[in-house]
């Protein structure tokens, strides 16, 4: 990967090679996060949630790059699989990667969710970006593809620490005296990339626990981070931030919580126990660890069941969703419309909501109703407010919280509100 370095001397071209991290959320330029769509571009939870919020992806655009992102579509309704046109399209994703050499692409695990794919099924369309450069594949597929060993650059450490203006041995002396001066935390104590913002931090940064491991398994760089850790332990004195000044208390602390995480009861842990009372950094155990769990075993979402009588039913939890009908029949004029409504544009859909209120209470439109309607699809009063804090206190004691904004009706400011729930989890009967 082909990123620019800020050194002390001057600006260089760097590569580096290796898996998609794991967890993304920050990209430096002329990188893109390379996503799993639905057929209809609504970019709602996982991945394509995250290149819709953070990355530049185009509600409505299923394919494509769009900002710092590009879609592949993959997922083209419940217990539908159109490999061919998969295929396609990540044919079609590989001869723009050839064209634009310019560009890095970070492929997560496409159609790895909801589309219903295993690895090793969506690895075979991207056996031909194994070869490409600026093209990164997850460490599931490069696996199931028989990729082999992913060369991880070990030598952008050892150069770093074998320069003639911040090296290891300069390092490792300004630790045995307890007093940390020049600049070289980076490569010198690692972190997992992500958590700095820097060029350095992110060129040095290490993208996994592979990695991590990598670089703890080299000879000369394994070798050279016990010794300059028990420089750390031995220096006599007693306070890391005194050693290390702020915020390289932190770097440390985040770079023995990684090399702890892959060597458990090792040096690592015994300065996390003298300097840090055994505490580790949670960032850094989020991006290694309990991401990873969470993906394996976060709770699944529910389909939302609309019942011939209008029930609504969160069917694979075996709970009913208990609205008010007027509220309900807000709820379902929003599940009718998944590219939302602006408050401001209710009254022109003040018709439908009667309709919809008239089926769920056949014999219930009165005057008390109808103005019901009038108001909460009035803009200048508060009642559609009031009607989607129902909603959400409806919903709260049912879901899980990291789920409840699928759920739920949403949206900033000024623009469009929706439900962002993917319809095809969404069942009329």
């Amino acid at each position: 990967m082909i990123i620019h370095s800020q050194s002390c001397n001057n600006m260089e071209e760097k590569e580096y090679l290796g898996y998609t991290p794991d967890y993304i959320d920050r990209l430096l330029p002329k990188q893109v996060f390379v996503f799993g769509s639905n057929a209809l571009g609504y970019h709602t939870g996982g991945a394509s949630g995250t290149a819709r919020k953070k990355f530049g992806a185009v509600w409505g655009q299923a394919e494509g790059l769009q900002g710092q992102s590009y879609a592949i579509p993959v997922d083209f309704g419940k217990d539908v699989r159109k490999d061919n046109e998969v295929k396609a399209s990540v044919d079609r994703f590989i001869a723009f990667a050839k064209e634009h050499s310019e560009l890095f692409f970070l492929v997560t695990r496409v159609g790895c969710g909801i589309a219903g794919y295993h690895d090793d099924e969506m690895a075979q369309f991207f056996k031909d970006a194994l070869e490409l450069k600026n093209v990164s594949l997850p460490k599931s597929f490069v696996d199931a593809l028989g990729g082999g060993e992913v060369d991880y650059d070990m030598d952008r450490f050892i150069k770093a620490q074998d320069s003639g203006w911040a090296t290891y041995s300069e390092a490792l002396c300004e630790i045995k005296e307890g007093h940390k001066r020049g600049h070289w935390i980076w490569y010198v104590f690692p972190q997992i990339k992500g958590l700095g913002h820097s060029y350095n931090s992110e060129f040095y940064g290490i993208s996994s626990k592979d990695e991590a491991k990598a670089y703890l398994g080299h000879p000369e760089l394994g070798k050279r981070l016990r010794e300059i850790t028990k420089a750390l332990l031995d220096c006599g004195n007693p306070s890391a931030f005194n050693i290390l000044g702020f915020p390289d208390v932190l770097k440390v602390q985040s770079s023995m919580t990684l090399f702890d995480f892959v060597s458990p009861n090792d040096i690592f842990n015994e300065v996390l126990e003298k300097y840090y009372e055994g505490k580790r950094c949670e960032k850094t155990i989020q991006r290694l660890g309990f991401h990873e769990e969470k993906l394996k075993n976060q709770i699944k979402l529910s389909k939302l069941t609309i019942t011939k009588d209008y029930t609504l039913l969160l069917s694979d939890y075996n709970k009913e969703v208990k609205l008010e009908p007027i509220v309900k029949a807000i709820y379902l004029l929003y599940l009718n419309h998944p590219e939302g409504i602006a408050f401001k544009c209710l009254p022109d859909y003040r018709k439908e909501l009667a309709e919809i209120y008239q089926k769920i209470k056949p014999f219930g439109l009165n005057d008390r109703a109808i103005r019901s309607i009038e108001d909460v699809t009035n803009p200048l009063l508060n009642s559609i407010n009031e009607k989607c804090s129902r909603v959400r206190a409806a919903f709260l004691p049912l879901v899980d919280a990291s789920l409840l904004d699928q759920y739920i009706i949403i949206g900033k400011s000024g623009e469009a509100k929706k439900i962002d729930l993917p319809r095809n989890l969404v069942v009329w009967e």
